[in-house]
């Protein structure tokens, strides 16, 4: 009994589907019976010699007919197999399933990775090891590439199989400047493998390549239970469907500094007036760092330096001063001295300064007579006085309710409402696009508003888009006698009133209200309160404005508040409360969409936005009438984007993307704690550089391994050449 053969063979197709092209070999067969031609015997005398002689020649001619046959059918079969890619493997040694391997390349993409502790980045090392991986994978091996940011890039999410264009991808790869988004990546991973193999079957095994430097924020973030325990499941689902493989690329031991705030603490920016800057130096090092220099820059051009000691681990605040001279929109960048991580030693601000701020009154009751209508108490409590030399800081207009539909909004910074009895759905409309392209809104009560119509125009019973008010309008009541309660002075409105019990705010009285129902489920916050617990002062943000409610009047017909000094600066922080609002949509975390409204003409269809790096993009325009949106979500870089309408006499918009300052600390999850803590029992490979393991491969029949296919088209061209030769030696050719 002959010995048996030591390595038991395994032999499939790749592309098993395609055998079902196998059908078409029946093909010569059908046009063989097709082509034959139905006769009628007939007795002639002439043909029986020629029988006679065709008798002895049959058999000849039907090996010559077989023969063509079997070589035709044969040709279409190996070509039908040759397409399929056959395999033959010996299965015993090899743990690796046939077929093709799908790479799946994750790059970290949060700023860390621009660390530089020597003549390369963290995302440079990352690239190359990435590289490395393609360059040296076996023929037939695809690839995809992602960026784990927030949000999630699939920069190629087809399967590629050229390598050299795969390599080219990676080396176009630019460093975003934003976090890394681990939650957010895994159900793209899981999609771009479910994709690759409905489109690609051929490509059996799956492997994920995370390159990244294991930054503690980025893979241990501060989530809730429940989202750690989401995480843990949608790790296990891709370590299920996928080998996961780790190349670290960081250092256990990285200090930092970072410009971790920057701040505007006299907003609104008014031309010709002193404006106050607050930055925010923190330390990630385990070393303080003395006389750091920070710089403050203001459209480029440095104005300031100061010198500051920041302790370790600790953060230390520095300000500046700075006068605009003119009104626009300026860039202001505080710069300290730049280390291994330069991109967070910056601190982007776009500050729109103003020539003066424009405040638009709507009277309910307008009167002729001196401090007729409560908004002339408003007028005066805005601009009691002008500085010598310098214009008003606040242009306070009043007008009728008319004037809601018959002027251009926009011009205003905010609109009061006082003692408005009611408002039409076209009112309502306008209102919610004024608030849309970042106007605040200012509502006092009296004694011509109705409630009932507040609410259905503009509070919960308004339609999509018209709901402004941060409560819903109750019943007119008297207020119990009591101190007011500021609920600690926790919100910006209030918090000037901080230490000043004396200015007598909280000891105003207030004898008549509307009663103020605040919702739940809302984003907005009651900022004061009446002695029986009503709230005073509602406000919540809507659009890109905010709308204030005060639930009494802005005259003395329900407070004597407008004749107390406390009433002042009570409207004056209402109205630095909205604007400082107007100003905080200019700024974004790296990574974040940058929105915005414009006033477009007739045939406007775009904006261009130019980037920090200097890049032109246009953006097309969206919504319908003069209000129009545009939205840029290309903001993967720190730094100031400026925005330009087809408007001649437009100036630019500017908006500032920083960093998150939070991936700052560049200690590292540790790999004990990954195994341990993070990712329990999720098997994955760790690794600090690249070498392609040995695998495994296919037998092929000569040699080198996914060329049995090659062999079939081969021995399918020389059957080619065969049935041409017996074609022609048998006479079957198509003579001419």
């Amino acid at each position: 009994m002959p010995a048996p053969f030591p390595y038991p063979l395994a032999f499939g197709f790749m592309n098993l589907p395609l055998l079902g092209w196998l059908a078409a070999a029946a093909a010569p067969l059908l046009i063989h019976l097709w082509m034959r031609r139905k006769y009628r015997e007939a007795p002639w005398a002439a043909m029986e010699y020629l029988l006679a002689a065709l008798r002895r020649q049959s058999r000849r001619l039907h090996f010559e007919q077989w023969l063509l046959l079997a070589v035709r059918t044969l040709l279409v079969v190996l070509v039908v197999l040759a397409v399929a890619e056959p395999y033959l493997e010996r299965p015993l040694l090899s743990l690796a399933p046939p077929g093709q391997t799908h790479r799946v390349l994750v790059l970290d993409g949060s700023f860390s990775m621009a660390y530089q502790p020597a003549d390369q980045t963290r995302f440079d090392r990352a690239k190359e090891l990435a590289r490395e991986i393609v360059e040296s994978a076996p023929a037939g091996d695809a690839f995809t590439l992602l960026l784990m940011t927030a949000p999630p890039q699939v920069v190629v999410s087809t399967p590629a199989l050229a390598a050299d264009e795969m390599a080219a991808e990676i080396e176009a790869l630019r460093q975003p400047h934003t976090t890394a988004d681990l939650p957010a990546v895994i159900p793209r991973i899981r999609e771009v493998i479910e994709a690759a193999r409905r489109e690609r079957p051929r490509l059996a095994r799956q492997e994920v390549y995370f390159l990244t430097d294991l930054q503690r924020a980025a893979w241990a973030p501060r989530v809730s239970k429940a989202a750690e325990e989401e995480l843990r499941r949608q790790m296990g689902r891709l370590a299920e469907a996928a080998t996961l493989m780790l190349i670290d690329v960081g250092q256990p031991a990285a200090d930092n500094l970072a410009v971790a705030d920057l701040r505007l603490l006299t907003a609104p920016a008014i031309a010709g007036r002193t404006c106050r800057f607050e930055a925010t130096v923190k330390s990630f090092a385990a070393q303080a760092a003395t006389r750091q220099p920070v710089e403050l820059l203001v459209n480029g051009r440095r104005v300031a330096q100061r010198h500051v000691d920041v302790p370790a681990g600790g953060e230390a605040t520095v300000a500046f001063e700075h006068r605009f001279d003119r009104p626009g929109d300026h860039a202001v960048e505080v710069r300290a001295e730049s280390d291994a991580l330069p991109v967070d030693d910056r601190r982007y601000l776009a500050v729109p300064v103003r020539r003066s701020v424009s405040v638009l009154g709507i009277e309910g009751r307008p009167s002729g007579k001196p401090f007729g209508g409560a908004s002339a108490y408003l007028a005066v409590a805005l601009a009691p006085g002008d500085e010598p030399g310098v214009s008003p800081p606040v242009d306070v207009e009043v007008a009728p309710e008319s004037a809601i539909l018959e002027r251009d909004l926009s011009r205003y910074d905010v609109l009061v409402m006082c003692n408005v009895a009611q408002f039409t759905a076209g009112e309502a409309d306008v209102l919610s696009a004024y608030l849309r392209g970042g106007g605040s809104l200012v509502f006092f009560m009296g004694d011509q508003v109705m409630p009932e119509r507040y609410n259905r125009e503009l509070g919960p019973a308004a339609k999509e888009g018209n709901r402004l008010l941060p409560a819903a309008l109750g019943p007119v009541v008297e207020t119990p006698e009591g101190r007011l309660d500021p609920l600690e002075y926790r919100h910006p409105i209030l918090e000037a009133f901080r230490g000043a019990e004396h200015a007598g705010l909280l000891a105003a009285p207030v004898l008549r209200h509307v009663r103020l129902e605040v919702p739940d489920d809302t984003s907005a916050r009651v900022a004061l309160r009446l002695p029986g617990g009503d709230p005073l002062i509602v406000e919540q943000p809507v659009g890109r404005g905010r709308v204030v409610l005060v639930a009494t009047s802005a005259d003395t017909s329900w407070t004597p508040m407008p004749l107390l000094p406390s009433y002042v600066p009570l409207v004056q922080e209402m109205v630095a409360f909205c604007l400082a609002d107007r100003m905080a949509g200019r700024s974004i975390l790296a990574g974040e969409p940058l929105r915005g409204i414009v006033a477009a003409a007739e045939g406007w269809t775009s904006v261009e936005v130019r980037t920090p790096e200097g890049d032109r993009r246009e953006v097309r325009l969206s919504g319908l009438g003069n209000q129009r949106d545009w939205t840029f979500a290309a903001t993967w870089q720190s730094g100031v984007y400026a925005v330009h309408t087809a408007a001649p006499d437009e100036q630019e918009q500017r908006f500032a993307a920083n960093v998150d300052t939070a991936q700052s600390d560049l200690a590292q999850v540790g790999l004990d704690r990954l195994r341990g803590e993070v990712w329990p029992g999720i098997p994955f490979e760790y690794k600090t550089t690249w070498q392609e393991p040995e695998r495994p491969q296919p037998m092929a029949l000569r040699g080198g391994p996914g060329r049995l296919h090659v062999v079939l088209l081969a021995a399918a061209l020389l059957l080619l050449l065969v049935e041409t030769f017996l074609a022609w030696r048998f006479g079957y050719q198509t003579q001419p």
